[in-house]
Parts: structure tokens; C-alpha cells; sequence
């Protein structure tokens, strides 16, 4: 059902209001919404245009001469989910004597523009009244820092009034100095700080890990006296978006085997996202059937979670049922279902996928190209993919990124069409880089292509010097050639620059525990089993009657 309000319930507020409302001076005690029709109306109002049509009808019926019912006014322009400032200054020009709180509401309303720091102007213009800041001010004056050297500027203001000491207040400094890069002031604020809650904690812990900085989140996240399912799930993103998903599951663990913090839906988020980069299979299964037993629908954000871990780990049949149970899927649900269709090799029912998309009016975006594109590439339909890369930008009006034109470039080489690759990459908008080269050589060595291999070779070891693979690549090329001088060139070029090579590896996971293999290793506690087991192996490929024949192992 549509959530507004009539036409004809905004016509009857003329009969149905009280003509003698209480005077201004005097508000009514408790004026609740179901005492005014009016005030009842206003709550319901869905858009800015029902908005203005109240306000037209409380300007004709006398009621704006009433503080209460303007600065409701002001506040649903100003916080509306699409603000209109222009209308809530309007409003605000016109009380006689605005309240600190309608204030706050403007300066507020500011922070949910493109142009949050004319609510520091605001701020300044309320001081220059001379009426005095309160607890509520400070955190969207915060909010509308755009820069270090402002922010520095409020927070004189909140010691010079005395609200330094105020946890709300203290929480919103760490976040905003952290969020600007000062991270060491934000750590200042925290020390200094004599009144410290959860949420401070768990602000300074997330700051550090988004600047990388996870070991001192952890220190600060193991000295918390008491800890609740954010400042778990703070803790556990980190790990995850620094690439540490081990270190995310372990503490995962460590917080199943507590019991006493509730999980949500983030750090459930969180957790998968961990185990999809790990193929920890059995932990995600284990938040699943968590999922399945509080008995609600899955969300979008934890639903495309599920499936895109189920995708990554090879069981794409599980993706499908959990993408079929979502009660709703927006277009990143949808672009995480085409995107694992194509990763498991299913290219054609991730183009069905993408189709049945458009079917239900979803309209895609940059995300989901990359994985139709990707689909195309897996599967060889060059000419399906070139369609698809055309119509982003003439009939879905998505511009094609730099991912984009990788996947063309890689669909194209692999395909042999390398000179309709090159020309792709010298028309692109923004600089090729080392992907893009790399795929067009790697298209060059499968299909022989030597002449152009070696070109784009010694242009992409120009591009990233210090990157192995790079120099793998050409000295392949000069091999296929039959130029071993070329391949003694190559090798010389990396020692001399010191390039190593980046050992390959591998991860089962056995019992919930995951071990990884790495080519060479000698630091793996269980290494005597490991080699004796391949040295079996081995034995056995080689052993008469198998015809085997091992090289470089």
C-alpha cells in the first residue's frame, strides 16, 4: 500500500482543524498527533510535495504562528530523505525567535546535502546571535567538517563550552579525525578522553583498520573491558577488508565459543565474505544454519553474502536456493547470482540469469557488465560479449570502466582477434595497466602470435618492473620463438632488479581447520607427512605400466 496521504485528507483539514488553537506563547501540553489532524498529516507525508502542500494549508489556516507545528515543518523539510533546504530555510527565516533546536535541525539537514559545510556557516551565524551550542549541536557541527583545519576549529569550541567530556560528542570527534586522516589526533582524543564507552572504542578500532593499521585495532580491541556485537563486528570487517580472513574466522570462532553477544546481520556479513576468500566451507555452512534458525526471511545484504560464499566455494546449486529464498533482490543480488553463474563455468545461465534481470525491470549497473562480460569470456562468445560491452553505454547508459575493458581485451585474446585487442586498448579513455597488456600477451602466447607477444611484452615490464609475472610472460614468448638468448636476457633483467618470484599456494580446509600449501615450503608443521605422501604419489605415477612422465616437481 502507498505510504502518503490523499488529496482528499489534505482538502478536509479546513473542516476538521480547530479554529482557536491555544496561543503561541502558550503551546498546549502534550500536543500529540492525534489532538491536530494536521500534526497527524505531517507525520504521514511521504514527499517533499505533500510537504509543501500542508505547509500551504498551515499558513492559510493561521497555524505557523504555532512553534511547535513550524518547527515540525522545518524539521521534515530539512530530514527528509531527499532534503529540501531551500524550503527549511524558509521556514526558519520566518520564526521569530528559532529555538536551539530548530538550529540543530538546519545544521543537520545540511549534513545530508552534497554541501555539508554550510552548516558550519549556520553554526557560526547561531554564535554570532549569540545563543550557546548544547550536547546535540557538536555532533553534526562534527558531521559537517569537510577538513582537518575546521574540524580543529570546532573542537576548540566544544572544550571552550564543556562538552569534551560528553561520550556522543567524543565518539563523533574519533570517527571524523579518522575519517580525515588524522588519525593520531583522533588517538589523542580517545586518550585524553576520561569518559570512554563502547562506541569510542569501537570508533578508534575502526579507524585503525581503515588505514591498515589492524595489529593496534586489535590491541585496542583486546583492552576493552566490555564488548558488544558492533565492536565485534568492527574488529572482524577489519581483518576482512585488510585481507586478513584467517585472522577474521579465528576471531569469529573465539566469539562463537563466548555466546554471550548476539550476531548480526554485519558481522555475519563479514564472516562469509572471510570464509568465500578462505573456501571455508564449514563455517559458512555453520552461519547458514544459524540463518536458517532464527526463521527470517533472508536480507539482501546477508542473502547476497550467502550466495556469493556458496558461488566462490563451487556449490553454486546452494547459491541458486539462497538466491531463490531472498524475499527480494536488489541489482546486487542479482549481479552476485550472474557473477557465480560465471565463475563455475555456467556462462549461458548467467546470460539467462542477466535476461530474466531485465525481465523484472531491475536495471543494471557497472557490476553487473562485469559479470555478463565475464560470463562471455569464460564461455568464448566474442560476439555475444562485444554486443553486451556496446549496449552498456548506448542503451543502459553505464560507462564502461577499466574492468570493463579488461574483460573485452581477455575475451578477445583468447579468442586470437590480439590485433582487435590492441586496437581496443589504444582507443580506451583512461591509461591501459598491467592487466589489460598482460591479458592481451597472454592472448599472444596461446594463439603464437610472437611478433605482437614480444612487443607488449617489453612494454608491460616497462609498466610494472617489480611484477614477476610480467617477466614470466615474455620470457615464454621468447621461448615459443625458439630465442633462448631472449629468455637468458629476461631472467638476467629480473636478478638484476631483484624481482622474485611470488610463490604459488593453495588452502583445504579439514575439520574446520584450513592449512595452506606452499610451493617450496619448508615451514609447514606437518611437512615430513606432506612430502612423504607426494613422494608416493610420485612413486606410483612412475611405476611401470602407468606411462607417466614427471617434470621439475
Amino acid at each position: 500500500m502507498r505510504r502518503g496521504i490523499s488529496r482528499r485528507a489534505i482538502s478536509a483539514l479546513s473542516v476538521d482543524l480547530p479554529l482557536s488553537p491555544c496561543p503561541s506563547s502558550h503551546p498546549p501540553p502534550n500536543p500529540t498527533i492525534t489532538t491536530y489532524p494536521f500534526l497527524s498529516l505531517l507525520e504521514k507525508s511521504s514527499t517533499v510535495k505533500e510537504v509543501k502542500q500542508l505547509h500551504a494549508h498551515a499558513i492559510v489556516l493561521g497555524l505557523v504562528r504555532y512553534t511547535y507545528v513550524t518547527s515540525r515543518i522545518l524539521a521534515i523539510y530539512a530530514l527528509h530523505a531527499n532534503p529540501d533546504i531551500h524550503s527549511a530555510l524558509l521556514v526558519f527565516h520566518r520564526i521569530p525567535e528559532p529555538t536551539i533546536f530548530n538550529w540543530n535541525t538546519v545544521i543537520k539537514g545540511y549534513c545530508r546535502t552534497p554541501y555539508p559545510e554550510k552548516g558550519l556557516l549556520f553554526y557560526s551565524h547561531m554564535r554570532r546571535r549569540g545563543l550557546p551550542p548544547n550536547m546535540h549541536t557538536f555532533p553534526f557541527a562534527i558531521k559537517a567538517c569537510p577538513r582537518l583545519s575546521s574540524l580543529s576549529q570546532i573542537h576548540g569550541q566544544i572544550v571552550k563550552f564543556g562538552f569534551d567530556l560528553d561520550v556522543f560528542v567524543t565518539s563523533s570527534l574519533i570517527r571524523c579525525y579518522s575519517h580525515l586522516g588524522g588519525l593520531d589526533f583522533a588517538s589523542q582524543v580517545f586518550d585524553e578522553s576520561s569518559n570512554r564507552n563502547i562506541v569510542c572504542w569501537t570508533s578508534l578500532i575502526s579507524a585503525h583498520c581503515a588505514h591498515g593499521l589492524v595489529d593496534r585495532a586489535r590491541e585496542f580491541f583486546d583492552r576493552m573491558a566490555e564488548r558488544n556485537d558492533v565492536s565485534w563486528s568492527a574488529m572482524i570487517t577489519g581483518y576482512v577488508q585488510n585481507e586478513r580472513p584467517e585472522e577474521a574466522i579465528e576471531l569469529f570462532r573465539e566469539l562463537k565459543g563466548g555466546g554471550s553477544v548476539k550476531l548480526n546481520d554485519s558481522l555475519l556479513v563479514s564472516v562469509l565474505n572471510a570464509c568465500a576468500g578462505l573456501g571455508a566451507l564449514e563455517e559458512g555452512r555453520w552461519i547458514h544454519d544459524y540463518i536458517d534458525r532464527r526463521e527470517t526471511q533472508y536480507g539482501l545484504e546477508l542473502g547476497t553474502a550467502l550466495l556469493d560464499f556458496y558461488s566462490k566455494c563451487g556449490f553454486i546449486e546452494s547459491a541458486r536456493e539462497v538466491f531463490c529464498k531472498m524475499g527480494r533482490k536488489d541489482v546486487t543480488a542479482w549481479s552476485a547470482m550472474v557473477m557465480g553463474l560465471a565463475l563455475n563455468g555456467l556462462s549461458h545461465s548467467a546470460i539467462e540469469t542477466f535476461s530474466e534481470m531485465l525481465r523484472c525491470k531491475v536495471v543494471p549497473n557497472a557490476i553487473t557488465f562485469v559479470g555478463v562480460l565475464t560470463a562471455c569470456n569464460h564461455g568464448g562468445l566474442v560476439d555475444e560479449g562485444w554486443a553486451y560491452f556496446e549496449d552498456m553505454s548506448r542503451v543502459y547508459g553505464v560507462s564502461p570502466t577499466i574492468e570493463h575493458y579488461g574483460c573485452v581485451v581477455d575475451l578477445l585474446s583468447r579468442a586470437g582477434r590480439t590485433a582487435v585487442a590492441e586496437s581496443l586498448i589504444q582507443c580506451m579513455p583512461m591509461e591501459p595497466d598491467g592487466v589489460i597488456w598482460g591479458a592481451l600477451l597472454n592472448g599472444c602466447l596461446m594463439h603464437g602470435h610472437a611478433e605482437l607477444g614480444g612487443r607488449v611484452g617489453r612494454h608491460v615490464i616497462e609498466l610494472e618492473p617489480h611484477h614477476c609475472g610480467r617477466y614470466v610472460g615474455l620470457a615464454n614468448v621468447y621461448a615459443s620463438m625458439g630465442r633462448w638468448e631472449g629468455v637468458v636476457k629476461v631472467r638476467r633483467a629480473m636478478r638484476d632488479r631483484g624481482v622474485k618470484t611470488t610463490p604459488g599456494w593453495s588452502l583445504i580446509e579439514i575439520n574446520g581447520v584450513g592449512h595452506r600449501f606452499i610451493a617450496d615450503d619448508n615451514g609447514h608443521p606437518q611437512q615430513e607427512e606432506v612430502y612423504g605422501m607426494l613422494g608416493d604419489v610420485i612413486m606410483e605415477l612412475i611405476s611401470p605400466g602407468n606411462g607417466a612422465i614427471i617434470i621439475d616437481v
